[in-house]
């Protein structure tokens, strides 16, 4: 942007005064390399930050009564930089990782947690994503991105024919955005096992990857095997405590639906599903040393739950929280009556699922309670810089992608190493407010982390299922395909 000057010239030779418009101009803003406007590209960058791209900044600046200044090509060109400095500072970050991660690793090689996600819900996504993350030091160790569509490839299929085709597609090959084939549901599986951490960890990294927690949402773990990506050393399956946990909810939730009579009050409801799944995440949570104690926990519920004061079945519970064995400390038992139990034939229903939820092989991959709350939070991060709710290329992918990362990683502070690379001015305001959001940052995760947090949101959690269930049994089903008919 320039401010056009009207310059005086002296008098001509009648005496008058002769007003010439003549090209000059002050910049408004520093330019960069002596060619592109700093202002330009700071507002690009930002509105990509905030996961907007020409359209919305187009119309900014005009409800902003701000002049366009540039068009969408060369906007285009401004984005190729932003992504070029996101793609050098995240892959800088993710070897700092690397090496702190092995320093935090006794022996042996790395644990790391995997996992996908998509661009769409469904499995029609053109887009996704997978991450691995150290289990240690919590950081992304390594990024890919999956595409399976490439705008210039549809827009010359068109003319596949002509000669012209055949010159471009040789051009083309080294830069087209589609890298997948196949359905979305495989985009995770071939991240993981073909291009990501298992096939190039000790040529990136020099390292070995031999634990690996998964969600068993996928076929991901059997593909890694399928590759043998070492030949000294086998990957190990560990599992992710919260997906296994939801496995119970979901076992119950769909055995209530195939059987009649299961469902009603004093039998298998809502509240109560979600109660044996909670209990069924604390059995693991506070026995991650210990596999046959998990079991035990998980087996103490079951029989709790089917006491009666003719058979008590309290050999497995702990009096922390089982109220027969409290007041059997108390010598009370006299005057305790237990509740009613769960009918003969829940009974009989849900004893299957707790025997194949208590397995030997299951529960062994459960010890050390590991989890994929980092892989979960970094996709948060992610799809908030490429919205799911917006239409993007691979390259936007990437760039969302190599931002999460780096901020995941080292907080505001690459967002500033970012601005140093595409040669923006960090301003005072600027600076402070990175460091006052990672210290925001950095104070929420420290209070999330507090035991009585934890406690906390999982009661908060209880009281709002328990709310709607509530709502579910006195309105009954409102909502479902098919449901007016």
């Amino acid at each position: 942007m320039k401010f056009e000057l009207v310059t005086m010239l002296p008098r001509d030779i009648d005496g008058q005064f002769e007003a010439c418009r003549k090209p000059s101009g002050i910049d408004s803003c520093p330019l960069i390399n002596s060619k592109a406007y700093e202002i330009n590209r700071r507002i690009t960058f930002v509105f990509r930050l905030l996961g907007m791209g020409y359209a919305a900044l187009e119309k900014f600046c005009g409800l902003m009564d701000l002049q366009r200044s540039f068009t969408e090509k060369f906007y285009n060109d401004i984005s190729t930089h932003i992504f070029v400095a996101a793609e050098s500072i995240a892959e800088k970050s993710m070897q700092n990782a690397v090496k702190l991660e092995k320093e935090a690793t006794e022996k042996g090689g790395l644990t790391v947690s995997g996992d996908g996600a998509w661009h769409r819900r469904g499995f029609s996504s053109l887009f996704g994503l997978s991450t691995l993350i150290g289990y240690y030091t919590g950081k992304v160790l390594d990024i890919l991105a999956k595409s399976s569509y490439c705008k210039q490839c549809e827009t010359w299929e068109k003319v596949s024919a002509t000669p012209e085709y055949a010159l471009w597609k040789e051009d083309h090959m080294d830069r087209c955005q589609s890298n997948h084939e196949g359905s979305a549901g495989k985009m995770e599986v071939s991240a993981i096992q073909e291009m990501l951490m298992f096939q190039r960890s000790e040529e990136k990294y020099g390292v070995q990857y031999h634990n690996y927690i998964g969600d068993g949402d996928s076929k991901t773990f059997k593909a890694i095997l399928d590759c043998h990506p070492y030949e000294n050393a086998t990957v190990m399956k560990k599992e992710c405590i919260g997906h296994i946990q939801k496995r119970m909810g979901t076992r119950l939730r769909n055995l209530k639906k195939k059987t009649k009579g299961l469902g009603g009050k004093g039998k298998l409801t809502d509240k109560l599903i979600n109660e044996l799944t909670i209990y069924y995440g604390l059995a693991i949570r506070r026995n991650t040393n210990s596999w046959e104690k998990i079991k035990d926990a998980t087996w103490a519920t079951f029989y709790h739950k089917i006491s009666t004061n003719e058979h008590p079945q309290h050999h497995l519970c702990d009096s922390s929280w089982c109220s027969w064995l409290q007041a059997k400390e108390k010598n009370e038992l006299n005057n305790y009556k237990h509740p009613n139990p769960l009918p003969q034939n829940v009974q009989d229903a849900i004893q299957p699922i707790y025997v194949d939820l208590t397995a030997e092989d299951l529960l062994k991959r459960c010890e050390g309670g590991f989890t994929q709350n980092c892989n979960e939070s970094l996709n948060a991060l992610n799809w908030s810089i490429a919205p799911k709710t917006k239409f993007c290329g691979k390259h936007t992918i990437d760039f969302a992608a190599n931002t999460a990362t780096s901020m995941f990683n080292d907080g505001y502070d690459s967002i500033l190493l970012m601005m140093q690379c595409m040669n923006l001015v960090i301003g005072t305001n600027c600076f402070n407010l990175c460091k006052s959001l990672d210290e925001k940052r950095l104070k929420k995760a420290e209070i999330k982390n507090y035991a009585s947090t934890k406690e906390a949101q999982q009661k908060l959690l209880a009281a709002k299922k328990a709310n709607e269930d509530s709502f579910h049994e006195v309105e009954g089903e409102l909502y479902g395909a098919g449901i007016a008919d």
